[in-house]
């Protein structure tokens, strides 16, 4: 997008905002100005930290991911915490808490992240002015809805994990040599899967021992791609809505 010198001037940070670029669009204003305007500040969130939002809170704004990944969870009956989300730059925490107006699930930080606060009230007017906005978010709640869905389907735990491999690699890319370095810790892709974690283990293992992939202290690197889509064919989580926010 072509800033011209009349258009207003948006906060630096929010010039390479993921959410941002989203919403690039000039059909009746300019969506990814309003939507700069709304958001406070970006707020720097860190594992261990304070959370973002806790299940049975009021909900009273939406967090666009600046930089990062943050997870959301809940507690069972046995007191055991079960994942429910990961969250890259580009997308939204809280959606599924709309319909109801209170939280569902607790948002914490799984590395060192950057979010930004969209109140509710001023969301819910900017929506209205701007329905490229709604669209945005309703194309997130469209992806969330089919993870869940697919996750939820009678899956191997080789399905289940290679599915998930390409779905990471598709929404956070790869970094130095090809390496896909994994934000979370293997037990919570375990947990977010629902797989033992010596589940995730010995599947991780199989895959080097199969050629599929290469681990390493930083990360793995995925070998054989055509095995991994193979395998994760069933789940349909490598398909391009679950991919890097354009």
């Amino acid at each position: 997008m072509t800033l011209e010198a009349a258009a207003p001037t948006l906060k630096t940070d929010c010039i390479l905002c993921p959410v941002r670029s989203c919403l690039v669009h000039r059909d009746g204003g300019d969506p990814a100005h309003a939507w700069s305007d709304m958001l406070a500040p970006r707020q720097a969130l860190m594992p261990g930290d304070r959370a973002l939002q806790r299940a049975g809170d009021r909900l009273q704004a939406l967090h666009s991911v600046r930089g990062g990944c943050v997870k959301t969870f809940t507690i069972d009956a046995a007191g055991q915490e079960r994942i429910r989300g990961f969250y890259f730059p580009g997308d939204i925490i809280g959606l599924d808490a709309l319909a109801g107006g209170v939280s569902l699930s607790t948002a914490v930080a799984v590395v060192p992240s950057q979010v930004c606060v969209a109140p509710l009230d001023d969301l819910q007017a900017l929506m209205v002015q701007m329905p490229v906005i709604a669209q945005r978010l309703m194309q997130q709640t469209s992806r969330e809805l089919a993870m869940a869905l697919a996750l939820a389907g009678e899956y191997s735990a080789e399905q289940r994990l290679a599915a998930f491999l390409l779905h990471l690699r598709g929404r956070i890319g790869l970094g130095i040599n090809g390496v896909l370095r994994l934000p979370m810790a293997q037990r919570d892709i375990g947990n977010y899967l629902r797989l033992a974690n010596e589940t995730v283990c010995r599947t991780l293992k199989r895959f080097e021992q199969k050629g599929w992939i290469v681990q390493g202290d930083r990360g793995l690197r995925l070998v054989d791609d055509a095995a991994l889509q193979a395998a994760a064919a069933p789940v349909g989580l490598d398909a391009p809505m679950f991919r890097r926010a354009a």
